[in-house]
């Protein structure tokens, strides 16, 4: 298939497009910062220039949209609405083109920041969280919808959970873990003067996130491995069309592997209470339609990032 993409040079696509390439697909990405992998067809251009995006979905039979969105007001609505606008505008001007494709975000379901006494699904309604990021992927899946809604256009959207990849993991959990942020950690804003202190002076810690009144929270990640595997099978299959998938690893306390962690870097565990609410994601849909199961719990990404970080010399 011709498969172009928006969004590559990200964490997902320098993964997904060698994928693809080596499944015997043809990819053109759109490069706008960043480099796409070696041996796709690169287009330079912004998402908002409708002759730019043009040249990209030419000839498609797959288009896929894995832009990040934004933390600010100007790149949301750049990217989410008026980039959005601009690629489904093409698309459906394209007969070629038989599956549009969106890699949203459990952000487009508010996760921790509201209660959820009832696991995620993919029938649980778009509602964003505090922030732009949550609410530019909340308007990228309604304008998806509105467009299939009055044009027809078959969609597919990836509800993805927190990617994780080499050894960001262990930044989720380690507080002055990471070199570019030495004196920051994991709710850092959270912590009490005495935890502050400690890790301005250095020391490294597991953060072990609760709730107010103080039980561990849950929720879910995701390791990339998964995540290309998920997006692999839902390219081209028919069973994927107008259809909303959640792809997450299994839920997780975080006292496991904060215990687990602490003792394989011989480091203490620290509680931090959150202002947030345990959540789970269902994923039986994405499993029982399209036959996806992930392969990494979280004690497996916990793994691997050590491995990986071993293989570099830096454990």
């Amino acid at each position: 298939m011709n498969i172009a993409i928006f969004g590559g040079s990200g964490r997902v696509g320098q993964a997904l497009i060698p994928a693809l390439m080596q499944r015997g697909h043809s990819v053109r990405a759109m490069q706008h910062r960043t480099k796409v992998p070696a041996g796709a067809q690169a287009v330079e251009g912004s998402i908002t220039d409708p002759a730019a995006v043009a040249r990209v979905i030419e000839n498609a039979d797959v288009v896929l949209q894995m832009t990040m969105g934004g933390e600010g007001i100007r790149q949301a609505v750049e990217t989410s609405v008026q980039g959005t606008i601009t690629i489904l505008d093409a698309v459906r001007s394209q007969p070629s083109i038989h599956q549009y494709l969106l890699t949203s975000s459990d952000a487009a379901t508010g996760i921790w920041s509201h209660p959820q006494p009832e696991p995620i699904s993919h029938k649980t309604p778009p509602s964003s969280y505090p922030g732009y990021y949550s609410l530019g992927k909340v308007l990228e899946e309604t304008i998806i919808r509105e467009y299939h809604r009055n044009y027809g256009v078959p969609y597919t959207i990836a509800r993805l959970s927190w990617v994780q990849q080499e050894d960001s993991i262990l930044r989720q959990f380690v507080a002055g873990y990471d070199p570019k942020r030495p004196n920051r950690g994991p709710f850092d804003s959270d912590y009490s003067p005495a935890l502050k202190q400690r890790l301005q002076a250095g020391e490294r810690f597991v953060v072990l996130p609760c709730d107010a009144d103080g039980r561990p929270l849950r929720r879910t990640l995701v390791q990339r491995e998964d995540v290309t595997a998920a997006l692999v099978a839902m390219i081209g299959d028919s069973r994927a069309l107008n259809e909303t998938f959640h792809v997450s690893g299994p839920v997780f306390s975080y006292e496991e592997p904060c215990r687990y962690l602490a003792g394989r870097l011989n480091l203490p565990v620290e509680e931090v209470r959150l202002k947030a609410h345990s959540f789970e994601i269902d994923c039986s849909h994405t499993t029982h339609r399209l036959g996806w199961e992930p392969k990494y719990d979280v004690i497996a990404m916990v793994d691997a990032a050590l491995e990986w970080r071993v293989m570099r010399n830096e454990y």
